[in-house]
């Protein structure tokens, strides 16, 4: 199964996902609920948040599930224990993590990322809870990976968008990234296409 346009390297105990690229931010999508002062707060999951991973992931496929490859009919199926070792394996490693977005005592987003053997980091499952769009989530989320891939000596950051999802590509675009030419099949309807796009870091 493919991960980004390099191999991943590590331990093997990836995302939810292991090909989940999506993106949701919607650019159209109006926040309904204001940021607490100070804007959202990015932190790294905890080894005992399983259940709590489960649930944000199960609420972005449900609510996005054209931008995700995991079906959600899979993704509640999933064993709890499958869950909690993604939760554990992510709050500790350097070649995987998952971090969620928090507005008070809200999760306002998430976002997922592993490191190839080719020197790159690849970003997955980033969504942002409507009632945070267009609030700076998606900014902070994105940040936080390109931050920790700089540290750990990625060359870019990389991430599969569906073709169609022009917001999600125009928000990555704002940021910086750009088309590598690479494209392939969306896994739940092959007649799609999805577009991997890079952010160089050095």
């Amino acid at each position: 199964m493919l991960w980004g346009s390099g191999r991943r390297k590590g331990s093997g105990v990836g995302a939810p996902s292991a090909s989940d690229g999506g993106s949701s931010d919607s650019a159209d999508a109006r926040p309904d609920v204001a940021p607490a002062e100070g804007g959202p707060v990015v932190r790294r999951i905890q080894a005992d948040e399983g259940p709590r991973l489960r649930q944000v992931r199960l609420d972005a496929i449900a609510e996005s599930p054209g931008d995700f490859t995991t079906r959600l009919t899979d993704a509640r199926d999933r064993p709890a224990e499958a869950w909690d070792r993604v939760a554990e394996v992510h709050a500790a490693a350097d070649d995987q993590a998952t971090w969620f977005a928090e507005v008070g005592t809200d999760t306002a987003g998430i976002i997922s990322a592993f490191r190839t053997e080719d020197g790159a980091v690849t970003m997955t499952s980033l969504w942002s809870t409507p009632g945070y769009r267009r609030s700076g989530v998606a900014d902070v989320l994105v940040a936080t990976v390109r931050d920790w891939a700089y540290e750990g000596g990625a060359v870019e950051v990389r991430q599969w968008l569906v073709e169609r999802n022009a917001h999600a590509r125009a928000f990555h675009e704002s940021l910086g990234f750009e088309p590598t030419g690479h494209e392939r099949p969306y896994e739940p309807s092959p007649d799609i296409r999805e577009v991997e796009l890079r952010l160089p870091l050095r």
